[in-house]
């Protein structure tokens, strides 16, 4: 998992457990539990953002170089107010709309059928 906050955006990318309802579902891979597939949370228009908690655990280092702040336990979404828990600490924010856009080879897949780089 990565976080980048912009202005105005906070982008996390993660690591998505896909469950058998999903149109993207296929089985686990050998040595996997589940359906996992890359991917991001994406807020927009985000006017206000706290994130604390954040040194109570630090973030490791993927095989790859990627800096990982472990699993989101929970979203919680009251009109536009989210809150994101985790390993990551807690994030608070106020934001215009949230998406989630799965990847596929490395690209990923928008509702809108764009594409951008993962």
């Amino acid at each position: 998992m990565d976080i980048n906050a912009s202005r105005g955006q906070l982008v996390i990318t993660a690591e998505f457990v896909l469950t058998e309802e999903h149109p993207s579902y296929s089985p686990a891979r050998p040595g996997e539990q589940y359906c996992y597939r890359n991917g991001v949370l994406v807020f927009d228009g985000v006017t206000d953002l706290t994130w604390t908690g954040q040194l109570s655990s630090r973030p490791s280092c993927d095989p790859d170089g990627a800096v990982d702040y472990g699993n989101i336990d929970s979203l919680l979404i009251e009109g536009n107010h989210y809150t994101v828990e985790g390993d990551l600490g807690t994030i608070a924010l106020h934001a215009a709309s949230i998406r989630v856009a799965l990847a596929s080879d490395g690209t990923i897949l928008t509702s809108h059928g764009a594409a951008a780089d993962l």
